[in-house]
């Protein structure tokens, strides 16, 4: 049976803003100076760790809550993404893409 997949690419911003809401709607505490930067990581498992504005200790989020935080930002901004997708994540360089994979 064929598969039906699409790739998802968040650009650094797009990251920030879905962050930013998944935070407000998770009642997490964001910094309150703001988000100077973010920085990816792929060792072992996909991490975005969050750079501060001041003198605040940077933060991480973990493969679970990105792929929340950006399904949330897909349905906030009417891209669909399918309940019974298959989904992963993908990091490079400044960008995070989210793989859909269906299973017919």
């Amino acid at each position: 049976m064929p598969d039906e997949s699409r790739i998802v690419s968040f650009s650094n911003a797009e990251v920030n803003e879905a962050i930013v809401d998944y935070c407000q709607k998770t009642s997490r505490a964001l910094p309150p100076a703001g988000i100077k930067g973010l920085s990816f990581s792929n060792d072992k498992e996909i991490r975005v760790t969050v750079q501060p504005e001041g003198q605040a200790a940077a933060f991480s989020f973990y493969e679970n809550e990105i792929a929340v935080a950006l399904i949330l930002f897909c349905n906030k901004k009417g891209i669909p993404v399918a309940r019974r997708a298959l989904k992963s994540l993908q990091v490079a360089q400044d960008t995070v893409s989210l793989h859909l994979v269906i299973r017919t």
